[in-house]
């Protein structure tokens, strides 16, 4: 299916197709897909930082959300008040000027903003948890299943029902966890695995939300989730300077390379559809297991790399057969 462009769009008065609009939606296809790959493969460095550091996981979640909430909030304050932003949209006085600059920034559903923002909490401090506790690359395929848990949550709450390629996908995923968790069995590597899914669960209720209340900012929930995360890292840990080194990577993780990559991935929605942009996620496992065994020799188990392979083939049969039924 052509993202944004109707089929008459590439037609001329006689029907046929235009040469110009063709480049025009290749041109864009092609944006699309670099700023896709570009973003998940920015996203895929969290997990190598967090590892790089030489603290804690609370003081990493910490020091994420100090520096991640100013960098996410500048963004959406920016986008909000931008020509065609949610300024233009804004209520207006009697005067006709727009109502003051905070009710610009207020969200269309503060609750659903709120609940939203503690659910990426949740997702953000499992994960990071998560990776101090075990193998990156276990964490990682475990958190590839995520559409498929999506389905199964979206199924519960909203009523989706799975085709039955997607059930197909769904068990296959769950077949790939356990492969992944039999292999690690050990008290911390296992503790890590839970944390792993409890990171993917919050997300997937996360994404059943914003199905639900598409209004909600994306970008905000990642500004005000951030907030959250440092509150509650703030109460495990003893508030202390660290090294110059974890200040750096923190603020590499936080402010510079998670946003530049969260980013690109909204920003890939503008030129594919989301089913397509999905398909890049498998890139984060294979790019993050590789980080892990470049800078960190960690060498995936037998039982990852199987069930990594049954998750990875699980979600892209899954997606490919989504996306085919919607072109």
């Amino acid at each position: 299916m052509l993202p944004h462009k109707g089929r008459g769009a590439l037609t001329g008065s006689t029907g046929r197709v235009s040469p110009a609009s063709i480049r025009s939606t290749m041109t864009e296809r092609s944006s699309g897909l670099v700023l896709a790959v570009g973003g998940i493969l920015l996203v895929s460095t969290d997990s190598a930082i967090t590892r790089a550091a030489e603290v804690g996981g609370w003081v990493v979640a910490f020091w994420y959300g100090v520096f991640a909430f100013p960098a996410m909030f500048t963004y959406y304050t920016v986008s909000a008040l931008r020509p065609g932003g949610r300024v233009q949209q804004a209520e207006v006085n009697q005067s006709g000027r727009p109502s003051r600059f905070t009710a610009r920034l207020w969200p269309h559903r503060p609750g659903f903003t709120v609940l939203s923002a503690g659910l990426q909490a949740i997702s953000t401090t499992c994960f990071i948890l998560a990776i101090k506790a075990t193998a990156i690359s276990s964490v990682v395929v475990i958190v590839a299943a995520v559409p498929a848990v999506t389905a199964v949550v979206a199924w519960t709450l909203l009523g989706e029902r799975p085709s039955g390629r997607l059930w197909k996908s769904i068990g296959a995923t769950a077949v790939g966890i356990v492969v992944v968790v039999s292999g690690s069995l050990q008290v911390g590597a296992l503790t890590g695995n839970v944390l792993a899914m409890c990171a993917v669960l919050a997300f997937a209720f996360n994404l059943t939300l914003w199905r639900r209340h598409p209004a909600i900012n994306r970008t905000l929930v990642i500004a005000i989730g951030a907030a959250f995360t440092s509150v509650v890292a703030a109460t495990q840990i003893p508030l202390e300077g660290q090294s110059t080194r974890t200040y750096i990577l923190m603020f590499l993780m936080g402010a510079v390379l998670g946003p530049l990559g969260r980013i690109g991935l909204a920003s890939a929605t503008r030129y594919l559809s989301a089913a397509e942009v999905g398909l890049v996620t498998p890139i984060e496992t294979a790019a993050a297991s590789l980080w892990g065994w470049l800078f960190f020799g960690e060498l995936p188990p037998t039982a990852t790399f199987a069930g990594g392979a049954i998750i990875v083939a699980a979600v892209l049969y899954g997606s490919l057969g989504s996306s085919a039924s919607k072109g």
